[in-house]
C-alpha cells in the first residue's frame, strides 16, 4: 500500500489486502466529498474490488452510504461521530441495528467499523461484514487490521494529495490550453489584419496607378488619336493633287524625276495611308488599355453596385494579353470563354477583378511550370499540344453564380491544395510570390461577397478555382 501514490489503485489494493486478512467477505470504503460521505469502493471474497471514485474528483460513480442498500446507515452515523472502532459480534441481535433496514434485508453475522484517522482528521470509514461467522473478528484480526488501517491512513492522505495535485495541474493545463487557443486566435486575427492591409494597400497603390496612367497617357493619346483622322484625311488630298500634277504634267523635269525614283514615290504613296491607319490601330490599343485598368480598378465604384461580370474578366484579360503569347518553351496560351447568361451581379468589382487577376495569373504560372518540370519534354513536343484556359460562368440557382477558371497544367498535389488560401504560403521561389494573392482572393470572395471559393484539382489533368457568389448581396454583407 505505501508504494501506491495513484489513489483509484490505492483503494483497489487496500481492499484487497483487508479482505485476505481481517477474514470478512465485504468490504466498503466511505471518505467525505465536502459536506457529504460517498461509498468509494466496493470488494468482496474472491471478486475484484470495485473503485467508484473519480479520478476528475468528480462523484458521479460513487454511492451515497445513506440509501440503506449497501452498509447500514445507523452504525456509519455512530462511527462518524465517535471516531470509535464498532465490533459486532452477532449482528442479528444487536438491539442498537435491529431497526436499520439494511440490517433487515441483508442479516450479516459479524460486522466491523473502523474509523480511518490521520493525526486526529477523520479522512474514510472502513466497512467489514461477514455473512456466515458468529465473531469473525478476532483480537488477532483486529490487531493486524490497525496496522493495516495506520498504513492505510498515510497512504490515504499521500494518495488524496496526489489526486488533489494532479487535478490542480490538470486545471493549469485547462487553462494553459485556453490560453494557447486565444493566442491562436489573436494570431489568426493578426494574419487576417495583415492580409486586409496588404489588400487595402495594394489596391490604395493600383488605384494611384491607374489615376497616373489615365492622367498622364489618356489625354495626350486621345490628342494624338483625335489629330491622326485630319491627317490622314489631308494626306489623300495631297496625294490627289499630286496625282493630278503627274496627269495634266505628265513629262517633268529631269531634277523632279530622279528624286522620284529616290525616295520611291509609288510605294510612299500606297504605303503611308497603311502607315496612318496601323498609328490608328496603335492608338486604339492605348485607348483600350487605359480603359481596361479603369474598368479593372472600378476607382469610381467603391460601393457595391451591380455590374457586368464579363466586363471586368475582359479587361483583365487584356491587362495579362502579353503573358498569353507564344514564347519558345510552349504554344501561345489559348483562353476559351463559355459565358453564360449572366445579369448584373452587386460586388465590390474592384476587388473581384483584383480575384480574376490573381487566379488567371496563377494559372498561366502552372502552364508554365508544365513545361518546367517535363510535361512537354522538347520543344516540338511543347508546340504541338495547347495549353489552355478555360473560363466559364453559370447562374445554376436563382440568386448564385458560378465562375470556374481551369487551366490544363499538371495539377495541384494534395498537400499543396490543402494551404492555398492560408496567407503567405507559396511555392514559388523567394522573390516571385508573396503567398497573399489567393488569400486575399479568398477572404474577398467568403467576407466581403459571402460566397465561397474552391480549388479542384487532379495530377496530370490541371486545377479549377470555382467562384459562387451571391447574386444579390444581403445589406449586413455590403456594409463590412
Amino acid at each position: 500500500m505505501s508504494s501506491e501514490i495513484e489513489l483509484d489503485k490505492l483503494l483497489s489494493t487496500l481492499l484487497e489486502v483487508i479482505l485476505k486478512n481481517a477474514g470478512a467477505d465485504k468490504c466498503a470504503l466511505l471518505m467525505p466529498k465536502g459536506d457529504r460521505w460517498l461509498i468509494e469502493a466496493l470488494s468482496q471474497l474472491e471478486q475484484p474490488a470495485i473503485v467508484l471514485h473519480s479520478r476528475s474528483g468528480a462523484d458521479a460513480l460513487s454511492l451515497p452510504f445513506d440509501d440503506h442498500q449497501t452498509v447500514p446507515v445507523a452504525l456509519i452515523n455512530r462511527v462518524k461521530n465517535t471516531l470509535t472502532l464498532a465490533v459486532i459480534e452477532n449482528a442479528v441481535v444487536d438491539a442498537t441495528l435491529a431497526a436499520d433496514p439494511y440490517m433487515l434485508h441483508h442479516s450479516p453475522k459479524s460486522i466491523l467499523c473502523a474509523p480511518i484517522l490521520n493525526q486526529g482528521k477523520l479522512i474514510g470509514i472502513l466497512y467489514l461484514e461477514n455473512n456466515l461467522t458468529v465473531g469473525a473478528f478476532t483480537r488477532d484480526r483486529l490487531e493486524i487490521l490497525h496496522l493495516l488501517m495506520s498504513q492505510a491512513a498515510i497512504s490515504l492522505e499521500n494518495a488524496c494529495l496526489y489526486a488533489e495535485l494532479e487535478d490542480r495541474v490538470k486545471e493549469r493545463t485547462q487553462a494553459l490550453n485556453h490560453k494557447n487557443d486565444q493566442l491562436q486566435m489573436t494570431l489568426k486575427e493578426l494574419h487576417r489584419t495583415q492580409t486586409q492591409m496588404v489588400q487595402s494597400e495594394k489596391m490604395s497603390a493600383l488605384g494611384q496607378l491607374v489615376a497616373g496612367i489615365a492622367h498622364e497617357i489618356n489625354n495626350p493619346v486621345s490628342f494624338i488619336y483625335g489629330n491622326l483622322y485630319p491627317a490622314d484625311e489631308y494626306t489623300q488630298k495631297l496625294i490627289l493633287l499630286l496625282d493630278l500634277y503627274r496627269k495634266h504634267y505628265p513629262q517633268s523635269v529631269k531634277a523632279i524625276e530622279e528624286f522620284t525614283d529616290l525616295i520611291e514615290l509609288d510605294f510612299l504613296r500606297s504605303d503611308l495611308p497603311k502607315l496612318f491607319k496601323s498609328m490608328m490601330m496603335g492608338a486604339e490599343r492605348i485607348q483600350e488599355i487605359v480603359l481596361s485598368l479603369r474598368t479593372f480598378s472600378r476607382l469610381d465604384e467603391a460601393e457595391m453596385k451591380a455590374v457586368d461580370i464579363h466586363e471586368g474578366i475582359d479587361s483583365t484579360m487584356v491587362l495579362i494579353n502579353s503573358r498569353l503569347k507564344a514564347t519558345d518553351q510552349r504554344h501561345q496560351i489559348e483562353v476559351i470563354k463559355e459565358y453564360g447568361n449572366i445579369p448584373l451581379i452587386e460586388c465590390y468589382a474592384g476587388q473581384l477583378n483584383q480575384v480574376f487577376l490573381n487566379i488567371l495569373v496563377n494559372a498561366i504560372d502552372a502552364l508554365e511550370d508544365s513545361v518546367v518540370r517535363g510535361r512537354w519534354a522538347t520543344k516540338k513536343q511543347a508546340l504541338m499540344d495547347n495549353p489552355r484556359i478555360y473560363i466559364r460562368t453559370q447562374l445554376l440557382v436563382a440568386n448564385q453564380v458560378t465562375i470556374r477558371i481551369a487551366d490544363n497544367g499538371l495539377g495541384i498535389p494534395e498537400d499543396v491544395k490543402k494551404q492555398l488560401f492560408n496567407p503567405f504560403f507559396t511555392t514559388k521561389p523567394v522573390g516571385q510570390g508573396t503567398g497573399m494573392g489567393l488569400a486575399i482572393s479568398y477572404q474577398i470572395i467568403t467576407e466581403r461577397h459571402g460566397g465561397s471559393l474552391e480549388c479542384v484539382s487532379q495530377p496530370g489533368v490541371g486545377a479549377e478555382f470555382i467562384i459562387r457568389i451571391p447574386l444579390i448581396q444581403q445589406r449586413q454583407i455590403s456594409n463590412t
